[in-house]
Parts: C-alpha cells; structure tokens; sequence
C-alpha cells in the first residue's frame, strides 16, 4: 500500500511513458512548484542548489546548477543532500525523485530537521476575568495552499522552517466586543475610540476603551488601541502593560501546549495578533532584544502568511539596530 510520496510519484509520472517522458515531467513539476535557492551538500561541500533541469541524459537523470563561491557546477540531483530544512512541497518532490530513482531515502534525522514548534507564553500579569475565550477549531493550515510571494523568491529561513513543519492545526479565537450585539453591525466603539485617538482626542478614546474593559476585561481589542494609544502618547513602558494584559487575557485561552495557527485573515484573531505585535515594538523600543525577537518569531509562527511586519521587525531586531518610527 502505497504512502503520500508514492501517490505524488504517480500524479507526476501518470501520463509520461517511459524513464526519458517521467524525468522530463520530474523536471517540470520541479520548475513549477519548486522553492529555489537552497542550501544543500555535494559529498560534504556545501554548495547553493540554483535550479533543476535534465539535459536529455537518462543514466544521470535530473541535474542540479550549483553555485560554490562564484563557479557554477551541474551534478546529479540524488547526490544532492538538502543541508537545512525546505519548504514541504520542495521537500516532498525531493524525497519522491530519490524514490523513483532507486536512490536510498534521505536519513530519518534530516527528514525531520523542523523542531516542533509550540507557543511560548509571555505575560506575566493576572487578569481578573470570567471564562477563557474560546477556541473554534478551522480545520488544517496545510503550508503548501499557501501564497509565500514569487516561486524565485527564496523563503526568509523563519519562513521556511514554519514551511517545513507542516501541517498544523487552525483556529479563530473569540472576539468579545462587550455591549454590542452580534448582528449590530452599524455599532463598534473599537472604531469609534480609533477614530477619536486619530483625531487627538485621546482621553475621550480612552474612557471608551477603559468602559469598555469595565464591561469585560476579555475584550483584548480594547487593551490593544489603549496599547497603541499609550505607545504615541507616553512611550514603550505605559504601552508594554497594557499589552501584554491583552496577551494575557489570550494566553489564559490557549491550552498547554498550542502549536496551532491563527490566521490573521481571520478577523476575530486579530486582537491578539496586534497586541502580541505591539508587545513586541515596545520589547524593541526598549532594547530588549531577546525578549523582542523571541515575541516576533512567536507572531511569525501564529500568522505565518498574514501581514509581514513581524518577519521584516526580525532582521533589525536581530542585528540589534535601534527602533526608529517608519
């Protein structure tokens, strides 16, 4: 009975006849789906895998451009070894040509280079509050249905091992919006605050949002835009506190343990994402950098594919680069 590689083998080579038609169509599903560069091994050497392609040679099979340093070299795809981890689809095609070549699997150790990933807590204030929110299960957040920018892009390395470890487990957690009904879409005061912080009545906007948490302290949205208001108005440390109350209030929600996704491009996820994200620029804008990567990285792998500022934060965060308004 066959596996996941065998069935990829089959959809790549059903209507291709013979070795020389089954690598020219290895050769173009690598073209299409395929991520590139990567770093892989030629017996030891580390080398830069720049495109695959096979030059009508059917002993050698698919050929791998390489790049050491500043020479270019063809080698054999199967005496490639990938030297770190590859986004899933890349890493299936890999593994499936090795099988249909007759090559030996790749060991069980690089196979599974991603370490699993779970999320790490960060606020360490209490929150007086009533039941947790809840957690509605979304099915599977499958990496490869995902848009990751050009094919000829190569993946940030964060990116590529999220990419690499999966599939994993969706979820849309609760909004609490406390004195507004369900079907009242012509109410939000979270808009209403926003719209007074933008035209510099920032008390009034904060009574609203503080009437708001009076109400119920579970609405992490209110913590958030009293977070952003801080932020403008008194600086990192008032800001720091007010979100990582709104963290705390979704950590509370989280089981042990949560290694799932929660998509920014569902909307009730977003309270949390921005106040984890907030959290983060005043860690930055303090100079606590570890604390700061180590939040980003945590956003990264909650939204992989949602808005980028996270990942772009990572490069200057850890280069120890100071925050500075863009």
């Amino acid at each position: 009975m066959g596996d996941r590689i065998d069935d990829l083998i089959e959809e790549i080579t059903v209507d291709a006849h013979g070795d020389h038609e089954q690598l020219g169509s290895f050769r173009q599903v690598f073209e299409d789906e395929a991520r590139f560069p990567f770093r892989g091994r030629v017996v030891g050497v580390e080398v830069k895998v720049l495109s695959v392609d096979f030059d009508g040679n059917e002993r050698r099979g698919l050929i791998a451009l390489c790049r050491r340093a500043d020479e270019f070299h063809t080698v054999s795809l199967v005496d490639v070894t990938p030297d770190g981890p590859l986004p899933l689809r890349t890493r299936q095609l890999f593994d499936a040509y090795r099988r249909w070549s007759g090559a030996t699997p790749l060991s069980p150790i690089a196979q599974d280079q991603a370490t699993p990933w779970v999320y790490p807590r960060f606020a360490s204030v209490t929150v007086a509050m009533g039941s947790p929110l809840a957690l509605e299960p979304m099915g599977d957040w499958d990496p490869t249905e995902e848009y990751w920018g050009e094919p000829d892009q190569p993946l940030e390395p964060l990116s590529e091992e999220v990419f690499a470890a999966g599939v994993r487990p969706c979820f849309e957690m609760e909004q609490v919006l406390p004195g507004v009904e369900l079907d009242d879409w012509d109410t939000d005061p979270i808009v209403d605050a926003a719209d007074l912080h933008r035209a510099g009545y920032h008390r009034e906007a904060i009574r609203l949002l503080e009437g708001l948490l009076a109400i119920d302290a579970r609405c992490i949205d209110a913590w958030g835009h009293l977070g952003l208001i801080a932020f403008d108005t008194k600086g990192p440390g008032a800001a720091a506190k007010l979100y990582e109350t709104g963290v705390a209030v979704a950590e509370r929600s989280l089981p042990e343990g949560f290694a799932g996704v929660l998509p920014w491009g569902m909307v009730d996820n977003r309270p949390f994402l921005r106040c984890l994200y907030g959290l983060a620029l005043c860690a930055w804008r303090q100079r606590r950098w570890d604390d700061a990567e180590a939040m980003l990285t945590a956003r990264v792998w909650l939204d992989p594919t949602g808005p980028w500022d996270a990942l772009e934060c990572l490069a200057p965060v850890r280069a120890r680069t100071r925050w500075t308004r863009s």
